[in-house]
């Protein structure tokens, strides 16, 4: 049976292999998905909120579980979607951030070791203290936050230091962490922003050191005409075009705007960079003793000034009649004075923030990026429109308040328009029906990964009960925490994959009358083979191991009740509705069932185990699991 089981589940996984890859050209149109059978209209309307439930927890957390699917649900039912997903979004900003560092080091310490550790890869344990985060934490949606963010604010470990395992002294008795952990204070730093503005923690990214030496703002030099020097513009540059406003103007509703000629207007000009690049010079790492520019690293502190080698308006200028001042999106900077002090030059770069987080397109360029992260990839005009006026303005008077802007997100009507839940009758039953491209999204791989282990009731067999993977996942599937191969991210929030879409126009909702599909960047022939391989693996055991930096991390899957339920032919049915609840948000077709059904009973000798172990593959691998609508 084993070897018929293999091609069984090779030949549903081809079939899924080609159709998701071709999904580029294929337009799905509104169809039925999941069927779900109830006894009463009580279940009827509790059937309707764990579809609910799991759809918004696919999106607010690193997966749903049962628990938390079964949890939620009763609370929908209770006082509705947008009242009980608003509680329980207040419940997650109250818990205590996880943090990155700590975790880090606590793994560390399970295993006898320090931060500092020499010859063991000791900076690898950062991808374990993720995994272990995203796999287990209480604090799910500032997790799943920080991860948007993560993408929006970008650094990769490609940069100078990032994986070192040298800590040094900095004067006044201190020491600074561990190189390698400047990442993960870099990420403790987004998770923590959370809590406050968009103006904030750009100032925050602003200030930090792993951010100074990723886009090389740190060591930044002001001018020096006579030797050809002039100010690096890497981080004036992607302030712009990546962290704030983007290369065009837009309306708030996503549209972008066109002059009397019909061309597209730009946000910026090279001179604008030229200014920026100005105003962040002189940043250096954090030192208690020394004040020259050049420090020992610190990855573990914000950044300060040297005065001296900021432009201070006044020694340069590459047109001798231009005024002593900065100029950013129009607002002119208030002029430095003739002696400059560390806090002048603060205000000054403050100053410049504002200007930036100021500006119109900030709300809308932002907003459909962590839509986009969160959420699905092409928002309507009006889902934007209606986060962006909670951006601009909280109720209360606050611009960019992240937490109302993620609340926005989460419980506006658009995130379960994907679906529609409805009551049938003869027999009674929930139906779902998808509504296809313009409400759908790839999953990214490591959602895919983590929505699986987290659902498949997992426990470790690792001291402490970390659970953990390795980074090698990243070279599987093209994607891992702190590897961006560049400040542009995995992929691109313009991307689309080549062909068109057969049939398809992109509605009047849809705020640039195109679709655009980020995922799909970096899903190829390769990547997409590496995770079906994968995938089968962690089926096929029922659970996922790796090698760590000592030892090995086994996540066994538990699906006794599954298994006991494999023994019966009959019962096929209730677990292929539970793994589409889990794993597909109830949006799995019936038609992708019935081809894995009839693939099981063609089989009849199977045992339960070879049922499951295929069923779930199947599932895993299906494009109405690799869709999010």
């Amino acid at each position: 049976m084993r070897k018929q089981r293999d091609r069984l589940q090779w030949a549903l996984s081809a079939l899924f292999l080609v159709t998701l890859i071709g999904s580029s050209s294929l337009d799905p149109a509104v169809c039925p998905a999941g069927e779900f059978p109830v006894k009463s209209s009580r279940d009827v309307r509790l059937m309707k909120a764990k579809v609910r439930a799991a759809q918004f927890l696919s999106k607010a957390t690193f997966g749903p579980t049962q628990e938390s699917i079964d949890s939620l649900a009763r609370r929908i039912s209770e006082i509705g979607f947008k009242r009980a997903t608003s509680q329980w979004i207040d419940q997650q900003f109250d818990l205590q951030p996880t943090s990155h560092e700590a975790v880090a080091r606590d793994i560390i310490h399970v295993d006898g070791r320090e931060p500092n550790t020499q010859s063991i890869g000791v900076s690898l344990y950062r991808y374990q203290a993720w995994w272990h985060i995203a796999l287990t934490s209480e604090d799910q949606l500032r997790q799943r936050v920080a991860w948007a963010l993560s993408q929006i604010f970008v650094i990769g470990d490609s940069g100078t230091g990032f994986n070192n395992d040298d800590k040094r002294s900095i004067g006044g008795g201190r020491e600074t962490i561990t190189d390698w952990l400047g990442m993960s204070d870099y990420y403790d730093m987004l998770s923590e922003g959370i809590d406050g503005t968009y103006r904030e923690l750009l100032e925050d990214v602003t200030y930090h050191p792993c951010m100074g030496d990723w886009l090389s703002s740190r060591g930044n030099r002001k001018a020096n005409i006579s030797a050809g020097r002039f100010p690096d513009e890497n981080y004036a540059r992607e302030i712009m075009q990546l962290f704030s406003v983007g290369l065009y103007h837009m309306h708030q509703d996503g549209r972008l705007k066109i002059d009397e000629n019909g061309n597209l207007i730009p946000t910026y000009d090279n001179e604008q960079i030229k200014e920026l690049g100005r105003l962040f010079t002189g940043f250096k790492y954090k030192h208690y003793s020394r004040n020259d520019f050049y420090v020992p690293r610190n990855f573990g502190e914000p950044m300060e000034i040297h005065v001296a080698e900021h432009d201070n308006n006044l020694n340069y200028s590459e047109d001798p009649n231009a005024p002593a001042s900065k100029t950013v999106f129009g607002t002119v900077l208030p002029p430095l004075p003739s002696a400059v002090t560390q806090a002048d030059v603060k205000a000054e770069i403050g100053a410049g923030l504002d200007a930036i987080a100021n500006h119109p397109n900030v709300a809308p360029f932002i907003c459909r990026l962590l839509i986009q992260r969160m959420v699905k990839s092409n928002p309507s005009r009006a889902y934007l429109r209606r986060v962006t006026r909670i951006f601009n303005d909280n109720g209360r008077g606050v611009r960019g308040d992240l937490k109302a802007v993620v609340k926005a997100i989460l419980t506006d009507p658009e995130l379960y328009r994907g679906h529609r839940v409805v009551r049938r009758r003869n027999p009674t039953r929930v139906d779902v029906i998808v509504r296809g491209t313009e409400y759908s999204r790839l999953r990214e791989p490591i959602l895919r990964t983590t929505s699986l282990i987290r659902a498949m009731r997992p426990t470790t067999n690792y001291a402490a009960g970390y659970m953990m993977l390795s980074n090698g996942v990243g070279g599987e599937f093209g994607q891992m925490p702190f590897r961006s191969p560049s400040v542009f991210n995995f992929y691109l929030p313009d991307y689309q994959p080549p062909g068109d879409l057969i049939g398809h126009t992109p509605s009047r909702r849809n705020p640039y009358d195109s679709l655009y599909a980020p995922e799909f960047q970096i899903l190829n022939g390769v990547t997409a083979n590496k995770m079906l391989n994968r995938f089968r693996v962690w089926a096929y055991r029922r659970y996922v191991q790796y090698g760590m930096r000592k030892g090995t991390c086994r996540i066994t899957f538990h699906l006794e009740p599954e298994l006991e339920l494999a023994k019966d032919l009959a019962n096929l049915d209730e677990i292929l509705r539970r793994f589409d609840l889990w794993l597909c948000n109830g949006s799995m077709s019936e038609a992708t069932k019935t081809s894995i059904k009839n693939a099981i009973a063609s089989e009849p000798s199977a045992s339960n185990v070879e049922r499951l172990e295929v069923i779930l593959n199947a599932v895993v691998l299906s494009p109405d699991c690799a869709v999010e609508q």
